[in-house]
């Protein structure tokens, strides 16, 4: 991250701005350059590192009270952007970033200053270290005798190294490309909503919006011009990967805004020349498309492959057990037999512990420690944010809430399988794509030591630990031993992780050894960090406050355990640590609705479809057929049951399906149908008398039965787990 490097050199599309250069984010290429080195007065970039800093140096929700020494710097700078904070308010050191990196609030900066280090000048000397250290040679943000000024000096070329740096944090990535945030109403001033002055990322100026644009931050003074850094991913069609145009000087009237029809202009020039400006030939910015993960040799190096038999091949999703094979994926294969089908099927590649000859492979020591690693590189790679929840009772399902709250702002993936943990995550993890902003990991404690070797496997970054004393305990613990496993958590996080417990729990909050930041929640309690004051219950809704010092929000909770608010308040200490706006949190939990996961409908044809990918477990089979079984049809219509995998395999599942088999043979389901191998066991291992079992390994041959044999007013129950590709037949068949 210390230098950017030069590719080539080529004639630049003209531009309004005095000075620009292009790079890519990854290896900091330079792909086209302006007057890169030459002074100039940035607008930006004391926001820039002040974010960065205070990201890396603080909590989010730190708070910090706005002194009267601040509001009066803020006096001497008038005319400075400003979001006019008042002396007392309360304001956590994530709206400061907010409002410096989308509002450029010289306020907040000062605020900051004095939090972290005593004040501005101290601040300033921090961010001129910070600059050094991270590769810039010729960055000026203080004067000859170590004062803050407004002089700052620097150049395009220092400051395409500082915003790549600042691009590998999560957090901030997440900040520069807000549209819009509202910080929470104090008790001194109503709430605000602050705009993203980059004009790139923001809706409301159609002219200057840039689909792809994904950051960072503008900035005008009347000696810098309009200044822009700006980050951007290839348009649909179009080759290249994420790249970063610095923009300096630039002319800024009411007829047009230079800076940001310059950045359009760089950008576009930039991925349809991307090949002649990047040095790489077509097969390899092909390979490196918005769909790809990575490519064969990738895989090869981040695995350390002992042996590679493999052309080279662009990947776009992994596989492993029985989930589904797509075109161009990688498949990690237990067997020669599964390692050829996969590529038969369409595998780019399969990976397996000893050579299999004609096909594309790659051998490597260990299939565990592969997936391990391959998973946590996808997670560096993709810039994921990885939260790990410790199991709860059912009643609360805090996985359920989180996931809700979060699909709303960002794809995820999750892990649901508490047979195999691990392997659930590994899947979970394994599943993400170009866009998967988060993986949400259930941990149980159905395995010894589970927690520490999922939490480890993951990389996690956020860790929510349930009540000791309400936890799933499905190996009679005692209170002491369960805390000790989930404590496991922490020793596989790292120590810039965050970890949010219920300070309710007394064995939880005595836990302040650990050495992650440690966010508490209660009920009633003015010593937690987030707690709820003023709870109302009326049937299945509950109103409350949710208190964070002097800032108050209500909620509304749709549940009817009083134990769901504490899941509420973790779900609100998780957005606001992953930077989402507190109204975002708010309404995602009003609309939070635990569902079974069982699913029913009618379709065109008048033929009831019954579906649950979700629930494990003999219990959930025996639900999802008594709703079969329940369907009112006609008396010459037929009531059909669809099985595919539905646990993490081994004994376990084998054993499940053997009391699937009883309690079919009790039901009134006319036909049953097994899809998988373990599946399929059914008809070995139950004792089905008078009932028509047939088995398919082949997806095709199963959609041609069903297609075949579901008639009008048919009953017909789909039942497996999400990975099985049962969820994707069904849609094809109803």
């Amino acid at each position: 991250m210390s230098e950017v490097k030069a590719v080539q050199k080529t004639d630049m599309p003209q531009i309004n701005a005095q000075a620009a250069i292009v790079v890519t984010q990854n290896e900091g290429k330079i792909l086209l350059e302006k007057n890169a080195k030459m002074k100039m007065y940035p607008a930006f970039i004391t926001k820039l590192l002040a974010s960065i800093i205070a990201l890396e140096k603080c909590n989010p929700t730190d708070t910090v009270v706005i002194s009267k020494s601040v509001v009066n710097e803020m006096t001497r700078w008038k005319g400075s952007a400003s979001m006019g904070f008042l002396e007392g308010e309360r304001i956590s050191v994530l709206d400061l970033v907010y409002s410096m990196m989308l509002a450029s609030a010289n306020d907040a900066m000062f605020a900051l200053g004095e939090f972290i280090c005593g004040g501005k000048d101290k601040f300033a000397q921090m961010m001129q270290t910070k600059a050094e250290l991270i590769g810039t040679q010729n960055t000026i943000v203080m004067d000859s005798e170590g004062r803050f000024t407004s002089e700052q000096l620097s150049n395009a070329y220092d400051l395409a190294i500082i915003c790549r740096y600042c691009m590998t944090n999560r957090l901030f990535r997440t900040i520069a490309k807000t549209e819009k945030y509202t910080i929470a109403a104090t008790d001194k001033s109503p709430e605000r909503t602050i705009s993203n002055s980059n004009l790139l990322v923001n809706s409301t100026y159609k002219r200057y919006k840039y689909d792809t644009a994904i950051g960072i931050k503008s900035g005008y003074t009347v000696r810098s011009k309009s200044c822009l850094a700006c980050s951007a991913l290839p348009p649909k069609g179009k080759q290249g990967e994420e790249i970063m145009a610095i923009i300096l000087g630039a002319e800024h009237t009411k007829q047009m805004k230079y800076v940001f029809y310059d950045a359009i202009t760089l950008l576009d020039f930039t991925f349809d020349n991307f090949e002649q400006l990047s040095g790489k030939k077509q097969d390899e910015s092909q390979a490196e498309s918005e769909d790809a993960l990575l490519t064969v040799s990738e895989m090869c190096d981040v695995l350390n492959a002992m042996q590679r038999n493999s052309p080279e091949a662009a990947i776009n999703s992994i596989a492993i057990g029985k989930q589904k094979i797509k075109k161009d994926c990688a498949y990690f294969a237990e067997d020669d037999r599964s390692a050829k089908d996969a590529y038969n099927n369409g595998a780019a590649v399969t990976i397996t512990e000893k050579p299999v000859y004609g096909i594309s492979n790659i051998v490597v020591e260990n299939l565990t420690t592969a997936k391990e690693t391959l998973a946590s590189y996808l997670k560096t790679k993709l810039g994921m944010w990885s939260i790990a929840i410790t199991d709860s009772p059912e009643p609360i399902y805090p996985m359920g809430m989180i996931c809700s709250m979060l699909s709303e702002k960002m794809k995820i993936v999750k892990s649901v399988s508490l047979e195999d943990n691990c392997e659930s995550m590994l899947k979970a993890l394994l599943s993400s794509s170009k866009d998967t902003g988060a993986a949400v990991i259930g941990v149980s404690l159905e395995q010894e030591h589970n927690a520490e070797r999922v939490s480890t496997g993951a990389g996690t970054d956020i860790a929510i630990l349930s009540s000791a004393s309400v936890s799933h305990n499905p190996r009679g613990l005692s209170k002491d031993e369960q805390l000790n496993e989930k404590l496991g958590i922490c020793s596989g996080m790292s120590e810039a992780g965050a970890v949010i417990i219920n300070i309710d729990d007394k064995r939880l909050a005595g836990i302040y050894s650990i050495q992650q930041d440690i966010i508490t929640i209660g009920i009633d309690n003015k010593a937690a960090d987030y707690y709820a004051d003023s709870i109302t219950v009326e049937g299945d809704k509950i109103t409350f406050e949710i208190v964070n010092g002097t800032v108050i929000h209500h909620a509304e909770l749709y549940s009817d355990s009083k134990h769901a608010i504490y899941q509420a308040l973790a779900t609100f200490a998780l957005g606001e640590i992953m930077g989402i706006p507190a109204k975002q949190i708010l309404a995602s939990i009003e609309k939070y609705r635990k569902v079974s996961g069982l699913n029913t409908v009618k379709n065109g044809n008048n033929v009831t479809v019954i579906s649950d990918f979700e629930n494990t477990g003999a219990e959930s089979v025996a639900t999802a057929l008594k709703e079969l079984c329940a369907a009112y049809i006609p008396a010459d219509a037929r009531r059909i049951a669809v099985f595919s995998d539905i646990a993490g395999g081994g004994e376990q599942e084998e054993n499940l399906f053997q009391r699937v088999g009883a309690v079919l043979n009790k039901s009134s389901v006319d036909i049953t149908v097994c899809y998988g191998d373990v599946a399929a066991n059914i008809v070995q291992t139950a004792d089905i008398k008078k009932k028509s079992v047939i088995v398919f390994k082949s997806e095709s041959a199963l959609i041609e039965f069903l297609g075949l044999n579901i008639h009008s007013n048919d009953a017909v129950l789909f039942k497996g787990s999400e990975d099985t590709g049962l969820a994707d037949i069904m849609a094809a068949i109803t």
